[in-house]
């Protein structure tokens, strides 16, 4: 059983914190990991609680464990020695250093957090992880444990069942997905290299994806090289803004969608991203490279920004006759400032609240409220849910019936113009809830901020909304009554808390069966869900080429909207229990999100099989 002091069990109370298990799924979890020997990991891949992708979010976001390039870190030779090869490549860990008995590891996939406490044991040191992807850890253990075999037969360790095998029917949303929004967001993206394959003239094979040693050994075309970096050694702040200037407008002829500044070893490496590939434009030695960040760091207003933080930045800009929004990415690593430069087009609108599932009659309240009211709308939502989309949506329609609005972002998803957007740099020593404090005292209708994190966050959004402001706020939680028992547990204090709240959406994504392979069936699944008639007819995607033998395309909200009635205000005022304030909730007319993922599932949109991976009312 894991205890809230090791590593699995920090990640099951932040999997509870962000909504995506209950505690009774938890403890049944734990009780099956005890009783069959197996880890967490295995189980939750299993029972399809929890994807993978969802769980490196909550890794990062709420207990720091960074999603890094392996490309940009070279492994003690110390730490190597701690792991035997075999069991490096077994469970697919990659060991990066280790300081004062806290050894850094590099894991593939988001499931194999729960191996690191016997990794622990094993070695009798605590143990650090980071996330890298499955492909580029295997190639790092592949290269830094090369001929290398055990010493001796190591300690035994308990078999694991392969986390890949486990997730390899999967189903992963990518962001593209949400809502049908276009995922062909970049204005100059070169055409796909296309190999013919030589010992069968005709056939096409996929091109290598090289790896950063094959990137950084690769000659520079010199008669083709325009880009000089030697000119750091002697450059003043203007030529260095030159400089930036001629690499942005380089890569965008090029067609490269991507701007790398790799530090390794010795040098530092500008590398693009065309069509897939990387491809080597120019080095220099790793002390010139400065000079350059910080001329990148200027282009996007980071310049307040220590070298020793992360930073985060985002400028419209027009290149080579292309209006594009730069995303300015710095990270501090082991072997130097890693900085990534990426080219994108603005964004289209948000959609309309009925556009992403809601029904009209809801979708016409939270208008009205938008429109005319006071208080906290609170949106509620687990990690990847979908709760951006709705925020974007309610702003806009702010902005278009004339509201002035002041919005708080971690990452600026749409811009729009009448709204003023406050960006929140993950380096900033100037937090959300200092820019939302700001904004209190701002002359605007509507204060805004997307996501609220901290019982600070919570009490500003409190403070506004008795100043008879209306407050937009997204929330980490499963549904309505989880976020607002959270932040109770967080620390809000009752009777504020009720008196603010006046209008709550709850929500989470489901994926739309493909239209061309949908397909009618019965299942006894369909049985179960809350409300649903016997033996319905329903439909299923049963995979083709347009959806990549998925069965899915796109994805639909399945949302709940509560409007704070006295009854529920009183229920939550005096710190009632989650189960009170569900039944108040629902004796105040909220339609439960069961219900409105059956209305889908009647339609023909969702299948059983999907609503019930998403809502969990059948085990």
């Amino acid at each position: 059983m894991a205890d809230s002091n090791s590593i699995t069990g920090r990640v099951l109370d932040a999997l509870i914190g962000s909504g995506l298990l209950t505690a009774e799924q938890v403890a049944a979890v734990r009780d099956a990991a005890t009783v069959g020997a197996t880890t967490v990991g295995a189980i939750l891949a299993d029972r399809g609680w929890v994807l993978s992708s969802d769980l490196a979010i909550v890794l990062e976001r709420e207990l720091g464990i960074p999603s890094v390039d392996l490309t940009s870190y070279a492994p003690d030779d110390e730490a190597l020695q701690l792991i035997p090869p075999s069991l490096a490549r077994d469970r697919n860990i990659l060991p990066l250093f280790e300081i004062e008995g806290m050894l850094t590891v590099a894991i593939g996939a988001a499931m194999d957090v729960f191996t690191l406490d016997e990794l622990a044991d094993h070695l009798g040191m605590e143990i650090e992880a980071v996330l890298g992807d499955a492909q580029s850890v295997a190639d790092a253990v592949a290269v830094y444990y090369a001929g290398a075999q055990d010493a001796a037969p190591s300690a035994p360790v308990a078999d694991f069942m392969s986390t890949e095998d486990l997730l390899a029917e999967e189903p992963v949303l990518e962001v593209g997905d949400l809502f049908e929004v276009p995922v062909d967001t970049t204005p100059v993206v070169a055409e796909p290299l296309i190999v013919e394959d030589a010992a069968s003239p005709g056939d096409v094979v996929a091109p290598q994806v090289e790896t950063i040693e094959q990137v950084v050994e690769t000659q520079v075309d010199r008669e083709e090289a325009v880009i000089d970096l030697d000119i750091l050694a002697v450059a003043d702040t203007a030529k260095v803004a030159l400089l930036v200037a001629d690499i942005l407008e380089h890569a965008v002829h090029k067609g490269a969608n991507r701007i790398h500044l790799l530090p390794y070893k010795d040098d530092f490496f500008l590398v693009f991203r065309v069509a897939g590939r990387l491809e080597k434009i120019a080095s220099a030695p790793l002390s010139l490279q400065r000079p350059l960040v910080d001329g990148f760091k200027s282009y996007a207003k980071l310049t307040s920004v220590p070298s020793s933080m992360p930073a985060l930045g985002r400028v419209k800009t027009h290149i080579a006759d292309n209006d594009l929004i730069l995303t300015v990415s710095a990270v501090p690593t082991v072997a130097g400032q890693r900085l990534v430069i990426s080219f994108a087009s603005a964004k289209p609108e948000p959609r309309e609240l009925t556009d992403l599932g809601m029904s009209e009659a809801e979708g016409r309240a939270l208008h009205a409220m938008v429109e005319r009211g006071r208080g906290l709308l609170l949106v509620a939502g687990p990690v990847a849910g979908g709760r951006s989309q709705t925020y974007y949506s309610l702003l806009a329609h702010a902005a278009a019936v004339g509201k002035t609005v002041y919005s708080v972002e971690q990452s600026v998803e749409y811009e729009i113009p009448a709204v003023a957007q406050v960006l929140v740099s993950p380096g900033s020593s100037v937090g959300s809830e200092a820019y939302f404090a700001a904004g209190i005292s701002q002359d605007t209708d509507i204060i805004a901020i997307d996501t609220m994190q901290s019982v600070e966050d919570v009490h500003l959004a409190i403070e506004a909304a008795g100043l008879g402001k209306l407050v937009i706020a997204t929330f980490s939680g499963g549904d309505i009554v989880s976020a607002v028992r959270r932040m109770l547990d967080l620390g809000a204090e009752p009777n504020s808390l009720a008196s603010a709240l006046t209008l709550g959406v709850g929500q989470r994504l489901a994926r739309i069966n493909c239209p061309n392979c949908s397909q009618e069936q019965v299942v006894p699944l369909s049985d179960a869900i809350p409300g649903a008639r016997k033996g319905m007819t329903t439909y299923a995607g049963s995979g083709c080429p347009n959806c990549g033998k998925s069965g899915f395309r796109g994805a639909t909200g399945i949302f709940e909207v509560l409007p704070f009635t006295e009854p529920v205000r009183a229920t939550i005022a005096r710190g009632a229990s989650a189960d009170e304030i569900e039944n108040a909730a629902h004796a105040a007319g909220m339609r439960s999100m069961a219900a409105s993922g059956l209305a889908r599932v009647t339609e023909g949109l969702v299948s059983p099989e999907e609503l019930n991976r998403v809502l969990r009312f059948s085990e």
